[in-house]
Formats: C-alpha cells, sequence, structure tokens
C-alpha cells in the first residue's frame, strides 16, 4: 500500500466519522457509497499482493471479513436514528465509539494472530480498506432498516429543498 493510498483511505475514513458523529440526514448515498468505494480500493489492494501462503492468508481475510461485518452491525445498534424537521437523520453515540474501540482492538488482535500464525502480513495491512468498508456496510444494514421501520421520509431532500429555496 503506498503513501497515496493510505492518506486517501485515512481521510476517507475521517470524513465519515466527522459527518456521522456530527450527524447527518438519512441518505442512502451516505450509507452506500462510502464502504462500496473502501471495499473496491480494499479489493484491489487485496487482489494485487500476493502472499506466500495463500489459503491462509484467505482464512485470515475470510475471519477479518467476518468480525468487520459483525462489527458494522453491532455498531449500527449503537446509532440514534431521529427526525429533525421531518426529516430522518442518524448520529453516533458515545456507544458507537466503544463499539469502534473494541471492534479495532479485536481487529488488531485478529491481524497479529493470522500473521503469528504465518499469514503475510502484506496482505493483511492491504486488507485494512476492505475490512473497514465491510463494517461500515454492516452497519449501513442496520442502519438502513432501522430508517425504513420508521417510516419517515428519507433520501435526497437536502438538495430538492435547497432547488426549492433557491428557485422562490
Amino acid at each position: 500500500m503506498n503513501l497515496t493510498t493510505i492518506l486517501l483511505v485515512a481521510a476517507a475514513i475521517v470524513y465519515v466519522l466527522i459527518r456521522r458523529f456530527t450527524g447527518e440526514p438519512f441518505e442512502v448515498r451516505h450509507l452506500v457509497v462510502p464502504p462500496v468505494l473502501l471495499i473496491a480500493v480494499g479489493g484491489y489492494q487485496v487482489a494485487h499482493t500476493s502472499g506466500q501462503h495463500p489459503v491462509l492468508d484467505g482464512a485470515v481475510l475470510g475471519a477479518g471479513a467476518l468480525l468487520a461485518v459483525a462489527g458494522g452491525i453491532l455498531r449500527g445498534l449503537t446509532v440514534r436514528v431521529f427526525v429533525r424537521q421531518g426529516r430522518l437523520w442518524y448520529r453516533y453515540t458515545a456507544w458507537t465509539v466503544v463499539v469502534w474501540l473494541v471492534v479495532v482492538g479485536v481487529r488488531f488482535a485478529e491481524s497479529a494472530a493470522g500473521t503469528a500464525l504465518g499469514a503475510d502480513t502484506a496482505v493483511v495491512v492491504a486488507a485494512l480498506p476492505l475490512m473497514f468498508g465491510l463494517s461500515l456496510l454492516g452497519e449501513a444494514a442496520v442502519i438502513g432498516r432501522r430508517g425504513l421501520a420508521t417510516g419517515v421520509p428519507f433520501g435526497d431532500w437536502y438538495r430538492s429543498s435547497r432547488r426549492d429555496l433557491i428557485h422562490r
């Protein structure tokens, strides 16, 4: 993983976290686009990183993927979904931070165990964006289901509201 990729992934992570901690309108693109982009970047990096033990590397990545999705699902349960100005919003809570920290700790432990067993460190490191994306996707599944259950409209209403204000 080169420095540019590391900086871009770090910037994406910081951007997502800041938006979600301050709260944002419930829009499908905010829930889906960041994880899909991170999964694509991570998948590309993993595909172009070869290890000496592909079966072991695959097992470690598979375990990491399961942990990432499970962590995202748990984190999604801690997110506050609420109505503001007649629209659906969501925001991370203090419990979300706790779950983030636990998931990161478990991820490091899983990676360390995998490399101790002989998995290639380069493959494990290349998979970080993939794992983060899977985690965000698990979270999005829970938040999306909770949002739909409210019956409150959500979507790309910001632009349509702004357009209405401009054309008045």
